[in-house]
């Protein structure tokens, strides 16, 4: 079997204006445009005679050859393939092509949300609703998971219908943390409290968890997402493993992402590398920064005048100062509870119910 080079792409695209775009999209996500077919012969021996196969690749209906005799040979070959529609017609004959993408977005979109499901997703038919906001960290033990909880208990106590999403790939902790036995058990909402439930996303469950997704956003006010740490994050985009396709999801469907981070130097490392790969990667999710305070105050204003150093040239939507309370998070993990049933007088808990405030008003 050939050898599979990771990001390797090739196009069989006849209109050059279509094929640049394409191919200048995909190279500033990370992506090589290996091979560029000019029509469908040319492409077939290629696919035949190279030494590495190419993990995408991507096709014009206008492109010289194409039958769909010949495309049937294409996806025989197990190849992970796009077909894009250069008139209206050419969908009548392929009905499994879809429109050439106007935007980058919109082509990043359809092959990120793709890369592990069905090869494009079924047309969304029933407008969003929620407001879905993902937070995420370069560094472990960050706090995600304590926001992520808590801001869905002020979003709902504030009469909102919320559902918060545990996405850790390997160690989720919703199930744990607020004493739901079974939580991942299955791809349902878990009502948790009065307008708040709970999904927990595994590998066995994740084709029916990116559905349950899809099906929230029509059906809550607000989606909260602990998507926790952020590593090699060109490698989430183009990958193909299953802890990537939640993170695909965000970066094609959330309306925020949140980047929590601490400023001492081993964070510091870690969020500007993040910091610069968000620079260079193009995602539809508004970025907003969520400063994790010292417990040591004299440094949090050096602390904060770095951290703003670091992303106002991001230009975020929002740059929060968070007040970490590691016994008041350590009292509310004891009783399997939230903030505010917990500690509701703490600076923590009362830092959360204002972001929700502003969140609603």
């Amino acid at each position: 079997m050939a050898e599979v080079e990771n990001n390797s792409v090739a196009t069989a695209i006849r209109g050059a204006e279509f094929e640049g775009f394409v191919a200048g999209t995909l190279f500033s996500q990370g992506w090589n445009v290996t091979y560029r077919a000019l029509d469908i012969e040319s492409l077939l021996t290629h696919l035949d005679s190279t030494a590495h196969a190419i993990s995408l690749l991507l096709i014009s209906t206008d492109v010289e050859g194409l039958t769909p005799d010949n495309l049937h040979k294409i996806s025989k070959r197990g190849i992970k393939f796009f077909l894009f529609a250069s008139t209206t017609s050419a969908q009548d004959l392929y009905p499994e092509s879809v429109p050439q993408p106007t935007s980058s977005l919109e082509l990043l979109g359809l092959i990120r949300g793709s890369l592990r499901t069905p090869m494009i997703r079924g047309a969304r038919k029933e407008k969003a609703r929620a407001r879905t906001i993902a937070i995420a960290s370069p560094s472990p033990t960050s706090g995600c998971t304590t926001l992520t909880i808590n801001l869905g208990a002020e979003l709902a106590q504030l009469g909102r219908k919320v559902l918060i999403v545990d996405a850790h790939a390997y160690f989720p902790a919703f199930a744990i943390r607020l004493g739901e036995r079974g939580l991942n058990a299955s791809t349902e909402f878990r009502s948790i409290s009065p307008q708040l439930w709970a999904l927990e996303i595994t590998q066995s469950e994740i084709s029916g968890a990116i559905s349950a997704l899809e099906r929230a956003r029509t059906e809550f006010d607000y989606i909260v997402i602990d998507h926790g740490t952020i590593k090699d994050f060109p490698g989430i985009l183009t990958g193909r493993r299953w802890c990537s396709e939640v993170f695909n999801w965000i970066t094609t469907c959330a309306d925020e992402l949140w980047i929590l981070s601490k400023i001492d130097p081993l964070a510091t490392e870690r969020f500007k590398l993040l910091s610069t790969e968000l620079a260079r990667n193009s995602i539809k999710p508004q970025l907003s920064f969520i400063h994790s305070l010292s417990n040591t105050p004299k440094r949090n204003k050096a602390d904060s005048d770095s951290f703003l150093q670091i992303v106002t040239t991001l230009r975020p939507a929002r740059v929060i100062q968070y007040p970490w309370d590691s016994r008041s998070v350590l009292a509310a993990e004891d009783q399997r509870s939230t903030l505010l049933e917990s500690n509701e007088r703490g600076v923590l808990r009362k830092t959360i119910a204002q972001i929700a405030g502003e969140l609603t008003s």
